[in-house]
C-alpha cells in the first residue's frame, strides 16, 4: 500500500512498536519515547521538516530554527520532561549563504536557552533544499502518557489556540498581520510552557497539540473514550481576524502548530490543578470532559477528524 493511501497515523501505528523496549516509561507512538535509568525516565524526541513548509511570510532562518526546537520541546514537556539538550541535523544547498545557516542555529540556540537547555552539536549535510531535524532529550521523574477515564475533564493549556492557525491562514492568503501582534508572536516564537511541569502528579494524561486540536482529541478518543467538547477559547484578535465565530472556531480546531498541551484532569483534582496553574501563571481553559463511548463531539455534534498528514494533500 502506498503511503498516501495508508496515511501518516496508520503508518506510525505500524512503525512505532518496531524495536521499542518493553516496560518503557511511555507506550510506543506517544509524543516521545524513553527508557528508565536508575528510576528516572530519560525521554527522547526527534522532529524533522522542510524549511519551505514551515517558513511563514516574514519568517527568516532565525524564526525557523527557533520553531524547530520549540516543536521538539513541546512533545517532551507535554510528557512532563524537562528538556536538557538538543541537536540539529541540517540539510543545506552548497550555494546557500553562510549567514542563513548561522541564523538557523542561532534561532535554535535561543529557543533552547529560554527553556534552560543547550545545543549539543549535530550534523551538516548537502541537500537540494534546506531541511532540519531536531532531536531533544529530557529528564522526567513521572512521565505522563496519553491516558483518560470517563469522568475526567479536558483542559487546554496556553493561549495560542487559533492564533497559530490564523497566522498560517494569513500566509496562504497573503494577509498582513501588522494589526494582530499576538497572532504573529504566537506563530513566530511558539515557546512551549515549562510551567506545565508544575502540574506533575496532578494530571491523568497529556498530549501535545501540534497536529491540530481536533486531531489531538481524536487521538485521545482512540484510547476508547468519548470526548465531549463544551466550549472553545475564542480570543478577540482571532475573532477579528476570522470575521465570524464559526471561522474562528475552525482556526482553533484545525489550525495546528500551537505547541500547547491538551490536559486530562481527574475531577477530584481540578481545584488543585487550577490553583497550581494560577500560582505559576499558566493559562488554562476548560474545554470539556471525557465520557464512555467513542468519538469526539462538540456540543453533542460529531466533530470531523481533520489534521495535518504528511502523506496526504
Amino acid at each position: 500500500m502506498r503511503l498516501r493511501d495508508l496515511g501518516e497515523r496508520a503508518l506510525l501505528g505500524k512503525l512505532a512498536p518496531i524495536g521499542y523496549p518493553s516496560g518503557a516509561p511511555l507506550p510506543p507512538g506517544d509524543d516521545a519515547g524513553g527508557v528508565w535509568v536508575e528510576g528516572v525516565a530519560w525521554l527522547l524526541k526527534t522532529d524533522g521538516f522542510l524549511y519551505r513548509e514551515v517558513a511563514l511570510s516574514g519568517m527568516g532562518p532565525f524564526e525557523v530554527g527557533f520553531r524547530g526546537v520549540a516543536a521538539t520541546a513541546s512533545d517532551l514537556i507535554a510528557k512532563m520532561g524537562r528538556p536538557l539538550g538538543f541537536t540539529l541535523g541540517l540539510f543545506l544547498p552548497p550555494d546557500l549563504e553562510e549567514a542563513f545557516a548561522l541564523g538557523l542555529v542561532e534561532g535554535a540556540a535561543e529557543a533552547a536557552g529560554r527553556l534552560g537547555a543547550f545545543l549539543l552539536g549535530g550534523d551538516t549535510n548537502a541537500g537540494s533544499e534546506v531541511a532540519l531535524t531536531v532531536a531533544g532529550f529530557a529528564r522526567a521523574e513521572a512521565p505522563l502518557p496519553r491516558r483518560a477515564l470517563p469522568g475526567d475533564l479536558v483542559y487546554l493549556a496556553g493561549e495560542r489556540w487559533g492564533r497559530t492557525g490564523a497566522a498560517i491562514q494569513a500566509h496562504y492568503q497573503g494577509r498582513d498581520l501588522g494589526a494582530y501582534p499576538r497572532i504573529r508572536e504566537a506563530a513566530f516564537y511558539p515557546l512551549p510552557r515549562l510551567e506545565l511541569l508544575s502540574l506533575k502528579g496532578l494530571l491523568r494524561g497529556s498530549l501535545d497539540s501540534s497536529d491540530g486540536l481536533a486531531e489531538t482529541l481524536w487521538q485521545l478518543a482512540e484510547l476508547g473514550v468519548r470526548v465531549e467538547l463544551e466550549g472553545l477559547p475564542l480570543y478577540p484578535d482571532v475573532l477579528a481576524f476570522a470575521g465570524s465565530e464559526r471561522a474562528a472556531r475552525d482556526l482553533v480546531l484545525y489550525g495546528g502548530e500551537e505547541f500547547e498541551a491538551v490536559l486530562v484532569v481527574p475531577p477530584e483534582g481540578e481545584a488543585q490543578v487550577l490553583a497550581r496553574a494560577e500560582a505559576v501563571g499558566l493559562p488554562l481553559f476548560r474545554a470539556g470532559r471525557v465520557g464512555e463511548g467513542e468519538g469526539v463531539f462538540l456540543r453533542g455534534e460529531p466533530l470531523p477528524r481533520r489534521g495535518y498528514d504528511h502523506f496526504r494533500p
